[in-house]
């Protein structure tokens, strides 16, 4: 039985993620690191710094060091400096997203990313460029923000979140191909949408078990 380290900036994500990974590989471990300051420093920053990005390489680490045969960092708002991250270590390292993305670019043209934390967009939009590119995709992005979901779900206002995360996807559906859901946090809507929408919006949480399924297995 292998090891997969899993790493997070808030405790909302811990379970849906652990639940992804072990239903594409039920015989692996889990190891769950999770430093919520790392995202409370990045949102004081503004920008991910040198001093973020060696946080996250230490926490990527420290699962190294205890066995993980790779490591998934699962906040979207990090993506830039996990190539930075994964220069300093021997195993891989995964953008949670990238696979989500990679799907979405070549089953639209013109796709949605929807999000309840702004720290989100400028990441997200950066990896979306870089996929794009690299599949030779000629692509829209169009990022839609839920302004007062994020607030509303870390109030416990879980109600008020999908709700309003619902209302945004459906309303873009009407202008675009496909709907990416940016974050952990909101994956859950999904099954509160429209069910005819169903095919036509993902989430990470889709293709993350698979690709580390496909790594394992490659190993």
């Amino acid at each position: 039985m292998g090891m997969v380290g899993l790493v997070h900036t808030t405790r909302l994500v811990v379970e849906p993620v652990h639940n992804a990974v072990t239903a594409h590989c039920p015989e692996i471990e889990c190891n769950h690191v999770m430093d919520e300051g790392i995202l409370r420093r990045l949102a004081a920053q503004g920008s991910i710094t040198p001093e973020i990005t060696q946080w996250l390489t230490d926490m990527v680490a420290s699962t190294q060091e205890i066995g993980a045969e790779l490591a998934v960092v699962s906040c979207s708002s990090l993506s830039p400096c996990v190539n930075d991250v994964q220069e300093q270590l021997s195993i891989p390292v995964l953008k949670i997203d990238e696979p989500m993305m990679k799907h979405a670019i070549t089953h639209g043209d013109s796709i949605g990313l929807v999000m309840t934390n702004p720290t989100t967009e400028k990441p997200s939009t950066l990896l979306f460029d870089q996929v794009a590119k690299r599949l030779g995709r000629d692509v829209r992005l169009v990022p839609r923000l839920c302004p007062d979901a994020f607030a509303k779900l870390n109030q416990g206002d879980i109600s008020g979140h999908d709700h309003e995360v619902c209302d945004v996807v459906e309303a873009l559906l009407a202008e675009i191909d496909v709907v990416m859901l940016a974050q952990i946090s909101i994956a859950r809507v999904r099954k509160q949408l429209n069910p005819a929408f169903s095919g036509r919006v993902f989430s990470s949480l889709d293709f993350i078990g698979q690709k580390i399924r496909e790594i394992l297995d490659s190993r």
